[in-house]
This record gives C-alpha cells, sequence and structure tokens, in this order.
C-alpha cells in the first residue's frame, strides 16, 4: 500500500503516522535502539500490511496484468491505483471526510519530534507543503505521484507515464480493492489487537 492507505491504519498521532511512513524512508538497522513504543507498532503494523498485501490473491492477479516494461514494477503501481480508489471511495472506508483527515495527518506529521533521516524528512515537508493526500482522488493526483517516484529512482523507469494505465485497468483495480480492502482492515485490526 502506498502513504494514504499506510496513513489511514494509523492513530492520527506524530510517532502513528510517522510509523505508518518509516519504513519506506529508513532501514530497520538505521532506527536508534530505543524509540517510543507508539512508532515501534506502527513500524512493525507498516511491514505487516505490506507483507498482508504482497501475497493477497488480488494483488497476485493484478500484478499478473501488467505487461512489460510495467511488470516489474506493478507492486509499485497497484499501491497508487489503490491509493487512488481509496481516496475516490473515502467516504465509504472512513467516517471523517478526507480533507479532515488530511489535515489531521498533517498536523501530525509536523508535530513529529522522534528519529529522521534526510528521506522521512523530505517526505514529511513534501506531504506538509504540497497537501497531496485528497489529490490521490484525480487522475493529476495520480500521474504526479508516479512522476515522484520516477524523480526519486535511482534508476530509469516507466514510472512517469504508468497513469496512462488507469483508465483501463481501472474497473479490475476497484473491483479487487473492493474484495481485498475489507481483509485488510480485518487483518490490521487482529494484528493491533495482539500488539
Amino acid at each position: 500500500m502506498n502513504y494514504l492507505a499506510h496513513l489511514y491504519f494509523s492513530d492520527l498521532t506524530p510517532d502513528s503516522c510517522v510509523g505508518q511512513l518509516l519504513p519506506d524512508c529508513m532501514a530497520q538497522r538505521q532506527l536508534p535502539d530505543s524509540v517510543s513504543d507508539e512508532l515501534a507498532r506502527h513500524i512493525a503494523l507498516h511491514q505487516f500490511i505490506d507483507r498482508f498485501t504482497d501475497q493477497h490473491p488480488d494483488v497476485l492477479a493484478l500484478k499478473a496484468q501488467f505487461q512489460p516494461p510495467y511488470r516489474r514494477f506493478a507492486g509499485v503501481l497497484i499501491d497508487v491505483f489503490f491509493d487512488h480508489v481509496l481516496a475516490r471511495e473515502w467516504q465509504q472506508w472512513h467516517v471523517q471526510p478526507i480533507e479532515l483527515f488530511a489535515h489531521q495527518v498533517y498536523a501530525a506529521l509536523a508535530d513529529y519530534q522522534g528519529p529522521e533521516n534526510d528521506r522521512l524528512n523530505a517526505l514529511r515537508h513534501a506531504l506538509l507543503s504540497h497537501r497531496w493526500l485528497p489529490g490521490y482522488a484525480y487522475p493529476l493526483g495520480v500521474e504526479r505521484a508516479l512522476q515522484g517516484l520516477d524523480r526519486r529512482s535511482r534508476f530509469k523507469t516507466p514510472l512517469a507515464e504508468a497513469h496512462q494505465l488507469l483508465p483501463d485497468m481501472y474497473p479490475e483495480i476497484a473491483t479487487r480493492f473492493s474484495s481485498f480492502f475489507p481483509e485488510l482492515r480485518a487483518a490490521v485490526a487482529a494484528q493491533k489487537q495482539h500488539q
């Protein structure tokens, strides 16, 4: 899952929001020996969400739909496209309007005081300055997200053009998401009870 979906499972506190972002920005070995319990729980939850997503039959079936040169990047594309579906259908999945949810996330990210590296710092400031979470609901938001991923890549990718796949693939992506996301929510709720 990408940023919006991971943040969906935060508790809207500084450490929970950053814990849902940090594993994409900092290797486990870079973390200090001592972090808050909340940050540690959400780092572990982020990793659980990634494992659950990568192994889910709906995600595996979607990955098989991508042709070269996109097949190699199918996991990344599904993450972004699922964020698009989540943002478009937000009212079905969350009690708050997406704008209010995003405002609370931005406030939490601004208040964060824990361990950080340049990559996490850049991501926090990009989220705060560009306020792009509700933008995932729109094709332009998806295009910008994919262009950003392409820019940050260490090698040449086709991600900047991959938004062109979305119109044709959207019906299947939305169908797969509607099957997958309730199962992810249930799995996360069970995981939180055991943490």
